[in-house]
């Protein structure tokens, strides 16, 4: 029998018996388990409420930054060419002559960029060539006035603004020779040429898969009273001003192509056997687009009134019909029912809990394999990521397809800095989808893909699915802030973090969103995500801006909360320290009222005092419930504010404490050892709450025995 054959008989034996072992063991009788948070539908009540009435959305931005592009692409020099005509409003309140712009494919340009320098001196790809580098050269900058034009194309200069590396060249500055007063309109002519690299950081060309992203010079946003344009770090997204976007670009006629702004407003086709494409978008702040000739293109409309889940549509946030265009590749054609469902319920939910998706298109691209593309956001256009070999029972393509759709409102119609504060829109979205998934969809089905991944524009793996095992959205997002949450406070800049980006942009905000729902109810979460969005749809708000919200829907100052979470990198851990019961004895001694003898106590039937001691490991403080449950099978629910190291609870009762629980409900979803959280005075057969860790830690070791074993032997 060769060693693979034993391996697969191990994994079988093995994941069986402790499967068994866990569901046979169990927890004792009505005793919640790690529980998901709720899934009820929200905004269904018979009217909107008074709250819900006076909000007004938005309809456009500020419109402060207008591009209009004529480009041609090359694709066999993986070449963009061009120009743009930038017209930047001068909303800053004083008279502006120095402008900075983003060159972000020069981070791909050599190893000496800044964002090569953070991942370690290299650019994610080994022994590259000189035609796998990107870059952006920018050839002349003129000024448009009605007096004439001006070439200011001297005064370009590179500059540093974060970190001094002399070498970076992914931001350059201009200078006008006249001071664009406020209220003016600054109108700039920059030709340009953008060099696509091998596939790196969700951009670039790969065979015939051209995927364009922060492709152009991008002007920086005056934010807080300064200019705000960082370099492009390793960790670090984007940042910048709403605007309108008409661009054409011109491709060989056989590639389909995909963009912002969706169907395109004109489409020419060339004698030279080029087509030019027109796209035209208003109220956003970006602009990013993919061709390919293998790309198959089909497209439906997301309609409101449609049934979905034979569930009822929110009659009173009615939604506008959404033109969906799918861009899949040949050999992901049975995803593409999933990629429109997952695409169709983001529509739907994201628009009734938050605000209506105000753009008539949306674009959902399929990357292709080894792209690096897959799993990203622009405006009106994300990337996806599906494996061919995807099983219905695991949630790929639909998590990550609700995840960038997703991005749409969080990112997209909320335009945060991501270089700042990243939390606020990954964290956000991340929290988001994980409501839309759990409402949407079954729990997820634990998943393994062995000799690669999901599909997401990388290798596809092969998926293994444990159909048995059910996990929390969240189950092992607080196993992350126990190893990486001392390392930094989350409220950091992107590129200032010890190595746990992804930990304080994505799982520690989305965590805190949670624990914040379980702090202050469902329908009040509701009402403060629902109103922030309306407040600051097209605007560019901060950290401090949500809280303030949260202060003003609740009516309290839960500025103790965020100090715990987004402003500490101390960790939550509550746990229940000890059980003890001990039998009150019968009278014994002298018993004696001012010296003279008296009859003692009548002997009552057996009665016990029960110490129950709550201890605060560790540093972060939240209000905790604790479930004492006793052997009669009377519970008591008590509450503590948390703040001290510990307490004790003490009860004379007939019957003593079996177990308890510390803060039974899992509303402190951030605490970082739920097996501690528990405890059992005197095991009951078959019934210890410990053995739910044990078999829990015995299955972690189990699996990542089966990992190694089964496919490297």
């Amino acid at each position: 029998m060769s060693r693979r054959s034993v391996s697969l008989i191990e994994f079988v034996v093995l994941l069986t018996g402790t499967l068994g072992l866990v569901a046979f063991l169990g927890l004792p009788q009505n005793t919640p388990a790690v529980n998901a948070p709720s899934a009820q539908r929200l905004a269904q009540s018979t009217v909107p409420a008074e709250w819900d009435r006076s909000l007004v959305l938005p309809r456009q931005s500020d419109r402060i930054a207008n591009y209009t592009m004529d480009v041609r692409l090359d694709p066999e020099a993986r070449m963009i060419t061009g120009w743009e005509i930038l017209e930047w409003r001068n909303t800053t309140g004083r008279g502006q002559t120095e402008f900075p712009f983003h060159l972000y494919h020069n981070a791909w340009k050599n190893n000496r960029s800044t964002f090569a320098k953070e991942n370690g001196w290299q650019l994610g790809r080994p022994n590259m060539s000189e035609s796998d580098y990107g870059y952006t050269n920018v050839k002349r900058v003129v000024v448009l006035d009605p007096r004439g034009e001006t070439d200011i194309t001297p005064s370009f200069q590179y500059i540093h603004p974060d970190e001094g590396n002399v070498e970076d060249q992914t931001v350059f500055q201009i200078t006008t020779p006249r001071a664009v007063q406020p209220g003016e309109t600054l109108r700039l002519r920059i030709e340009f040429e953008t060099k696509q690299p091998f596939p790196i950081a969700r951009t670039g060309a790969i065979r015939d898969y051209h995927f364009a992203a922060q492709w152009f010079p991008k002007i920086g946003v005056w934010w807080k009273d300064g200019w705000n344009c960082h370099q492009f770090h390793a960790s670090t997204e984007f940042f910048a001003n709403y605007g309108i976007y008409d661009i054409k670009i011109t491709l060989p006629t056989e590639y389909i192509i995909g963009a912002t702004g969706g169907i395109p407003k004109e489409v020419t086709d060339n004698a030279n056997g080029t087509t030019t494409h027109r796209f035209y978008q208003q109220d956003v702040h970006d602009f990013t687009w993919v061709a390919s000739p293998s790309l198959v293109r089909e497209v439906r409309t997301f309609v409101h009134s449609d049934p979905d889940e034979g569930e009822r549509p929110d009659r009173h946030h009615p939604l506008r019909p959404v033109q969906v265009i799918l861009l899949s590749q040949p050999h992901h054609q049975n995803l593409v029912e999933r990629y429109f469902d997952a695409t169709f319920k983001a529509l739907r939910y994201y628009g009734e809990w938050y605000g209506e998706y105000p753009y008539e298109t949306v674009t959902v691209v399929d990357p292709a394999n080894n792209s690096r593309s897959g799993g990203m956001e622009y405006p009106t256009i994300f990337t996806g990521g599906g494996n061919m070999f995807a099983p219905k029972e695991a949630p790929s393509p639909e998590s990550v397809t609700v995840h960038e759709f997703g991005h749409q409102f969080w990112y997209g119609l909320i335009g945060n800095n991501e270089f700042e504060e990243a939390w606020l829109d990954e964290g956000f979205n991340s929290y988001s989808q994980d409501r839309v998934m759990q409402t949407a969809w079954p729990p997820f089905k634990a998943t393994r893909y062995f000799l690669g991944g999901e599909g997401a524009g990388t290798v596809v793996g092969i998926p293994y699915v444990f159909s048995d095992i059910r996990l929390s959205r969240y189950s092992f997002g607080n196993l992350e802030i126990r190893r990486q949450g001392k390392n930094d406070v989350m409220a950091r800049k992107g590129w200032e973090y010890y190595q746990s980006y992804g930990l304080n942009s994505y799982t520690k905000p989305a965590l805190s969103l949670w624990q914040l729902e379980f702090s202050v109810g469902e329908e009040m979460m509701y009402r403060i995500m629902r109103t922030y969005h309306h407040r600051y749809r097209f605007k560019h708000p901060t950290s401090q801006d949500f809280i303030a919200i949260v202060n003003e829907v609740t009516g309290k100052d839960m500025s103790h909360f965020f100090r715990n979470t987004w402003f500490s990198s101390d960790l939550f851990d509550y746990k229940v320290e000890s059980i003890v019961n001990r039998m009150i004895p019968g009278p014994a001694g002298i018993f004696t009222n001012n010296g003279t003898a008296v009859d003692p106590p009548a002997d009552s039937d057996p009665s016990y005092e029960c110490t129950v001691v709550i201890k605060r490991e560790g540093e972060a403080v939240a209000p905790i419930d604790v479930l004492v449950v006793f052997q009669n099978g009377e519970e008591k629910r008590e509450h503590w504010d948390g703040e001290y190291r510990w307490t004790r609870f003490v009860y004379r009762t007939s019957s003593p404490v079996q177990y308890a629980v510390v803060d039974p409900d899992r509303k402190i979803v951030m605490d970082v050892n739920y097996t501690n959280n528990s405890k059992v005075s005197r095991p009951t057969r078959f019934r210890s709450l410990a053995a739910r860790s044990l078999g829990t830690r015995w299955l972690f070791w189990v699996q990542n025995y089966l990992d190694v074993g089964t496919f490297w032997h």
